[in-house]
């Protein structure tokens, strides 16, 4: 019984991650941020949903990494690693280059809830103005997005996940919750430190900036890692094109074979022969 309850606790530990990573993935990244495919709308909505469940707004976190290409690696970029490893990673939410408190933010698992917590609360007091919006009129034409972009809506669906939590399995319930965060944000965050770090990975594009192609890194990532292949072209589908672990490729890929999805961009060097040019 026992060990049937471990298996099944594992299970859906994974489930959880592979969701809600791809709602980051796939919905807040390929989907929303730079448009490298078309969903059909429960798609859309879905991933967004599984993304806000873990990342916050999708207008601030889509608005947030358009001006990173914007400005990669430059001051202006929000979580380059010219200001240190640990900025890039887990200090640019705090506004702390010190890895002295940069790792144990890293380690908190729900402190990225509580920073969007945070963050909604100055912004209520009129401190922080949604200026991300200004980078996000597509999204901002959309119901959906508006309603996540509202302050106390993300910590709405956290502390909703913690309800559900505390109900199936009391303490354990919640332990489990927070490794599943940390795995995330750590993963996620992996993608601004690790591959922007001159000493990972390789670069066999010409991208003017840091990131770099971490091939291991691929799995914990669902493909996110291939980072300079990303920056070479922002609105492919696929990043990992010279091949690698890409879950987030073979979701969106899976999605167009049933017509959940089209309009897949590719490089034109690696469409397939017989595809369409996308039409946006």
């Amino acid at each position: 019984m026992v060990i049937s309850d471990v298996l099944i606790a594992v299970l859906t530990w994974i489930l959880a991650v592979q969701l809600l990573g791809l709602g980051n993935t796939v919905g807040y990244h390929r989907l929303l941020t730079h448009r490298a495919f078309v969903a059909h709308p429960v798609v859309r909505h879905g991933f967004t949903l599984l993304g806000a469940m873990h990342g916050g707004s999708p207008v601030m976190w889509v608005g947030l990494h358009r001006l990173h290409h914007a400005k990669s690696d430059n001051d202006e970029d929000p979580h380059s690693p010219i200001q240190g490893f640990w900025w890039a990673h887990s200090g640019w939410l705090i506004g702390q280059r010190s890895p002295w408190l940069a790792i144990p933010f890293a380690l908190s698992g729900f402190g990225q809830q509580l920073k969007i917590l945070w963050h909604d609360v100055r912004r209520v007091a009129g401190r922080n103005p949604p200026v991300w919006r200004e980078l996000c009129p597509d999204l901002m034409q959309e119901p959906l997005m508006r309603w996540l972009d509202m302050p106390f809506v993300a910590t709405g669906l956290f502390v909703a996940q913690l309800g559900l939590a505390w109900l199936i399995a009391g303490p354990t319930g919640i332990l489990w919750l927070w490794t599943v965060h940390l795995f995330l944000t750590n993963s996620s965050w992996s993608v601004n430190s690790v591959c922007h770090w001159p000493r990972f990975g390789a670069q066999p594009w010409d991208t003017r900036d840091w990131s770099r192609d971490v091939r291991w890194l691929g799995f914990l990532t669902n493909g996110e890692s291939f980072h300079n292949s990303h920056h070479r072209y922002p609105r492919s589908a696929r990043h990992a094109l010279h091949g690698g672990q890409d879950l987030s490729w073979w979701v969106i890929k899976g999605l167009s074979r049933v017509g959940l999805a089209s309009e897949l961009w590719l490089p034109k060097a690696f469409r397939p022969k017989d595809a369409p040019e996308p039409q946006s």
